[in-house]
């Protein structure tokens, strides 16, 4: 019932204003956890701010948009690669923690050199990618 509720609300939304709700979004955010969701619009932002540079960079567009999104979509497919390889050496171990480099330090500063590193990894594949996205594409011939 709450589908259905979510997809009239969204057609009509859509159909008087220019605001939205996607049922997608709805059911994503009912069942993941808030440590997942809250990726979810930090990656739109990232996408967004990623198209208004392509925008606005000139050149070949879609070709700039098209390897942000292989970057986006790479980065979900090795997320879940490195899921499964985790999940090998826990059971493999028997420790929660196989890879874990800051046991001496407590939760919180082992968390944030954790979102540290994430943060410079992905804005240096970010600029990266504008790197390649900006360069003339290789002709096949």
């Amino acid at each position: 019932m709450i589908g259905v509720v979510a997809i009239l609300v969204d057609e009509t939304l859509t159909r008087t204003s220019r605001f939205a709700l996607p049922p997608l979004a709805v059911g994503m955010g009912m069942y993941l956890p808030m440590s997942l969701t809250l990726i979810i619009p930090l990656g739109a932002a990232l996408g967004y701010f990623y198209n208004r540079w392509a925008d606005r960079a000139g050149g070949d567009v879609e070709r700039k948009k098209r390897i942000g999104v292989l970057l986006a979509t790479g980065m979900i497919v090795g997320e879940s690669l490195y899921g499964v390889v985790f999940a090998g050496f826990v059971a493999g171990t028997g420790s929660d923690e196989p890879f874990a480099l800051f046991s001496g330090f407590n939760g919180s500063i082992a968390e944030v050199i954790g979102v540290a590193a994430f943060a410079a990894v992905l804005t240096w594949m970010y600029k990266r990618t504008r790197t390649i996205a900006g360069s003339e594409p290789v002709s096949a011939g």
